[in-house]
């Protein structure tokens, strides 16, 4: 892969939670390898969007009003486009931006996922609706772009997210989990996101590596279980060892099948219990960053250090 290597990239949503992660990643780290990273934002005037704009990113201004212009302006001439907007968002928003794509020459499209990996799930006949979606999205992506690399990357919980809302409460030392505190689990932090997302770019893009990527990656940034979590904040933090309440993973699971679609949390806390979100012995980090040659990936012991 040429070292000189300078693409262009469209992240739609990248001033989000997620977004500005992989805004970042491509104006810092891969920066040389970009040119022309193009943010589109709602509101290009925020300060998350001018300290992007500070860094080098091209803000485009996401305009609900008139979509399709807006998004054939920003997507003109990229070679990449990271769809990175928020899940809950208007379906006609979700079409647009998948019919500007197909108008585009984009290159390397990613889907929005970035999360666990629904396509194993057992929710048979009670799958939560934003799985499905994301489903028929992504095949409707990848029949419109065919011949064109469509990447689909999950790094199962994030780290920040799974140590403040799936049963755990680092601030008060709190646990709780379903079936196992044992049942390990994978976790990545949104920065490592971010870089992975703009090293698989750098990856499908280049000649002699793009073969090499698939069209669904697994990455894992840490996999570690509840109990390593509460056993890494009493020796970090020096607090008690808290007791971890266990529920019933089965009564949990039944509940959802008598009333699907209602609580996302309930689904994600049976895919941790059953062992869906362990991504540790099936993952792309070789690949993606190969002996950690281009950054270490965030651990749970230095995310409980940072607080």
């Amino acid at each position: 892969m040429s070292a000189t290597a300078s693409y262009s990239v469209a992240i739609v949503g990248g001033t989000g939670g997620l977004g500005i992660h992989i805004s970042r990643a491509f104006l810092t780290d891969l920066k040389p390898n970009f040119h022309t990273a193009r943010v589109l934002t709602r509101d290009p005037s925020s300060a998350t969007a001018q300290d992007l704009a500070a860094k080098g990113a091209e803000l485009h201004k996401l305009d609900e009003s008139d979509l399709p212009r807006t998004l054939d302006e920003a997507f003109k001439g990229v070679d990449v486009i990271v769809n990175v907007l928020a899940g809950q968002g208007p379906t006609e928003v979700k079409q647009a931006i998948l019919q500007a794509a197909a108008r585009s020459d984009v290159k390397v499209y990613f889907l929005n996922e970035f999360g666990s990996d629904h396509k194993i799930n057992d929710f048979p006949g009670y799958e939560h609706p934003g799985w499905l979606e994301k489903q028929e999205i992504a095949a409707e992506t990848r029949k419109l772009l065919s011949g064109r690399k469509v990447i689909a990357l999950y790094p199962s919980l994030f780290l920040e997210f799974a140590t403040t809302v799936m049963g755990i409460d680092l601030e008060k030392n709190t646990y709780l989990c379903y079936g196992s505190s044992k049942q390990k689990l994978s976790v990545t932090a949104r920065e490592d996101i971010g870089r992975a997302v703009a090293r698989l770019a750098i990856l499908a893009l280049a000649p002699d590596t793009a073969s090499k990527v698939p069209d669904e990656v697994r990455i894992a940034g840490a996999t570690t279980t509840y109990e390593e979590i509460r056993d890494t904040m009493a020796r970090v933090k020096g607090v008690p060892k808290a007791e971890i309440t266990v529920k019933d993973l089965t009564q949990l699971k039944d509940s959802i099948r008598q009333d699907p679609g209602k609580n996302f949390f309930d689904y994600l806390n049976v895919v941790v219990g059953e062992g869906k979100a362990d991504f540790s012995l099936a993952n792309a980090n070789d690949l993606v960053n190969p002996g950690e040659t281009y950054w270490k990936w965030k651990t749970v012991e230095d995310h409980v250090r940072g607080l």
